[in-house]
């Protein structure tokens, strides 16, 4: 019995799968390395103003429907950021709204806002 076309189509099939699960692994590699970096980085905390919110939606269909919040910050330096927010504080911030923004790499940590009187 000659095994070498079962061995042939074996190979190929470890070669489509190990193709496949590469997009997987370099997503795993990003994630561990932006957790790393949030881990490494101070807390920072500047003043600043909110430009602008955007909500990213995934799933629907057979999916769970998953909701993402964004919220984009402008510091007196002029540099800008976005930042992902929880669903409670994207719905309480506004563009326009000033104060005291706290973050740590990319992770938003909170924003005093400045009452106006």
């Amino acid at each position: 019995m000659n095994l070498s076309p079962f061995l042939a189509l074996g190979a190929v099939a470890l070669v489509i799968l190990v193709l496949a699960a590469i997009p997987y692994l370099l997503a795993v590699v990003r994630v561990a390395r932006r957790r790393a970096a949030d881990r490494s980085s101070p807390p920072r905390r500047a003043e600043a103003k909110v430009l602008d919110k955007r909500t990213h939606v995934t799933g629907g269909g057979n999916s769970p429907v998953e909701q993402e919040y964004f919220v984009s910050f402008q510091l007196a330096t002029g540099e800008r950021l976005e930042l992902r927010v929880p669903g409670s504080v994207s719905g309480v911030l506004m563009p326009g709204d000033e104060g005291a923004l706290e973050w740590k790499g990319s992770r938003y940590l909170g924003f005093a806002r400045e009452i106006l009187r």
